[in-house]
């Protein structure tokens, strides 16, 4: 086990050279924001992806010309479609005001389009009160333009460079498989934010939680983390 000591500014300034939690990057769709679980399934139907393999993977490297195009379109209209009853998660605020409090930077990487991004952050964060409204400073927000997107290890890697912060000091935070393997495959600390329907994913996960707020917990009094755990064997798609 490995030993991650607080992320506050108080233990920052005592031990400035120990292990700790300095980043954190977290996933889109059911982490920051209400699951879209349902127009997951409905892509992955409608386009016929095989078991075992990403959406996003399949309409890029199975279709070509006019399907592929087509794909594209569809994909674009289902994601739309749910950004209407897109919301914050619960436990999101406390999260972030412990993060700002501590100036600890905050990213985002999704599979999602870069107009789903910018709903989240001008649209459902905007509807929110203003000391809440100005917690959501996520630089950089990596869509699926970034290629390759996770699972790949390459977005936190990236983030990693922009920030000057080892891998090992940065957290992925998500709901789903591709989000943990991005993080594990980094080297970087891999959260679950757990619901009924995501236990498998526990098993490739550093810190379980049930809310966001529950991480701040975590991250104000420091935590182990089994970082043996790697992820081999799994693909992290449904």
């Amino acid at each position: 086990m490995v030993r991650y000591f607080p992320s506050t500014r108080e233990s920052v300034a005592s031990e400035p050279t120990a292990l700790r939690i300095r980043g954190v990057v977290f996933d889109m769709d059911g982490t920051l924001a209400t699951p879209m679980k349902e127009h997951l399934l409905q892509m992955r139907v409608e386009l016929k992806v095989p078991a075992g393999m990403g959406t996003l993977e399949y309409v890029d490297t199975c279709l070509t010309g006019k399907e592929h195009e087509l794909a594209h379109k569809r994909l674009i209209e289902i994601e739309n479609d749910a950004l209407r009853n897109m919301q914050i998660t619960n436990g999101l605020i406390p999260l972030l005001q412990f993060l700002h409090k501590h100036s600890i930077p905050m990213a985002i990487i999704t599979r999602n389009n870069k107009a789903a991004v910018d709903h989240f952050l001008n649209n459902v964060a905007a509807g929110l009160p203003k000391e809440e409204r100005i917690l959501f400073k996520f630089d950089p927000a990596l869509d699926r333009s970034f290629k390759p997107p996770k699972p790949a290890p390459d977005g936190i890697l990236h983030i990693s460079k922009l920030w000057n912060i080892p891998p090992e000091q940065l957290m992925m935070v998500g709901d789903h498989g591709d989000d943990l393997l991005c993080g594990l495959r980094a080297g970087s600390v891999a959260t679950l934010l757990r619901y009924y329907d995501n236990t498998e994913f526990e098993r490739i996960s550093h810190i379980v939680v049930d809310r966001l707020d529950r991480l701040a917990e975590k991250l104000a009094t420091g935590f182990d983390a089994d970082m043996t755990i790697n992820g081999e064997k799994c693909t992290g798609y449904q």
